[in-house]
């Protein structure tokens, strides 16, 4: 019987690829699941920055700052990258792999002066996100902007695939960068997670008698904090009990209420808190996220794993994974927590229902939202690809 031979991969980044931290976490269960189900991973990362060069970089953002009254990014510096380059190079001179894989690490990636071919794995293109997460890109310095979109270009260029999670991304790379379209795969993120919950544990939220939804993440603005509390408040005035759990975060100090529950941040590498976190999945309704802006988040594929419905935005690349009627519901940009409630109040009084939306959801994860099945389907594309 003929057996596959396992692959020798160089994994490419510039964070800490053991650090569950790192990318929401991405970087690692990736790499895990490529060690497990792909190959022999060798992960080159982290790359320790100079010191030197750290401090002059932050002294050129300051002096940006101060002189021309804009923002400059050191992490998509030409210099650092450069630097992450080599230093990565050096890594892994003398060693013999089959091909290089760089999750989220375009900048670095775009000096590396390799033959192996080159996959990379990302959720957007700095265009997208450059655009969409306006706060942290506020107000920028047009070299810093040119050297971000420089190095997403030169990257995406000398990759021989790359994989992104949604329509949306694919096409800012074809059309922002000039990708062949033809040497572009969309998988989607499996969910971060040490176990799989077991089948059973889905059905313990019909044990919670009063209507909970999950608000779940470290950025309150970004998420549309603000209208998951109105969700909240509107569905209240509708007189249904609910309860609104926020976790990852703070809300501001007008965001006040007998039925709102903060849990500031809960450490899934600590025994207690990710006991914690399990228990909260296990007992809530709906994972209510009206993000302003996003690509792909991770937490989707999560609460699908506990049977939980998402009911979140259309933006980015959120309607790749959270599938109307099947996983969840996607709400136009526009939608109020008027609307929000309304749907929520809906779904829920049909218990019959909701009962088929939490085995749907949960079948989403068993079917696509895995990282095992992320691995099959990635073997798959490699032999398509011949790498």
């Amino acid at each position: 019987m003929k057996t596959t031979e396992r692959k020798k991969i160089a994994y490419f980044s510039i964070n800490d690829p053991l650090d569950k931290r790192s990318w929401s976490g991405i970087t690692y269960y990736l790499g895990q699941t490529l060690q497990k189900n792909i190959g022999s991973v060798d992960f080159l990362g982290p790359v320790p920055i100079p010191w030197v060069l750290d401090k002059a970089l932050r002294g050129m953002a300051k002096f940006t700052r101060l002189v021309f009254k804009t923002e400059y990014i050191p992490k998509y510096s030409l210099l650092k990258n450069i630097y992450a380059s080599l230093y990565l190079q050096w890594k892994m001179a003398g060693r013999h792999y089959d091909f290089l894989l760089a999750p989220a690490a375009a900048s670095e990636l775009a000096y590396c002066g390799t033959k192996l071919p080159i996959i990379y794995f990302g959720d957007a293109t700095y265009k997208l996100y450059s655009s969409a997460y306006k706060k942290e890109f506020h107000n920028l310095n047009s070299f810093s902007k040119w050297e971000g979109n420089f190095l997403e270009k030169r990257a995406l260029r000398k990759s021989s695939l790359v994989v992104f999670t949604s329509q949306w991304a694919r096409q800012s790379a074809i059309s922002d960068y000039g990708v062949q379209a033809n040497k572009i795969e969309i998988m989607q993120f499996g969910a971060n997670i040490d176990a799989v919950p077991p089948p059973h544990l889905i059905f313990r939220k019909q044990e919670n008698s009063l209507l909970t939804l999950f608000f779940l993440s470290v950025d309150w603005e970004r998420k549309g904090g603000d209208i998951a509390f109105d969700t909240l408040q509107c569905l209240l005035n509708q007189g249904i009990a609910a309860k609104l759990i926020v976790c990852g975060c703070i809300p501001p100090p007008e965001f006040a209420h007998p039925n709102l529950v903060v849990i500031p941040f809960l450490n899934k590498n600590n025994a207690a808190d990710f006991e914690a976190f399990v228990d909260l999945f296990a007992s809530v309704h709906f994972l209510l996220l009206p993000t302003r802006a996003d690509c792909t988040p991770v937490v989707n594929s999560e609460a699908n794993a506990y049977g939980v419905p998402v009911i979140t935005t259309d933006v980015g690349g959120v309607a790749d994974t959270v599938i109307d009627g099947v996983n969840g519901y996607c709400l136009p940009l526009e939608a109020d927590g008027q609307e929000y409630a309304a749907l929520i109040a809906k779904l829920y009084a049909d218990k019959d229902a909701y009962q088929q939306l939490v085995i749907s959801s949960r079948a989403k994860f068993e079917e696509e939202l895995n990282w095992d099945k992320w691995a099959e389907n990635f073997e798959k594309i490699l032999a398509e690809h011949q790498l």
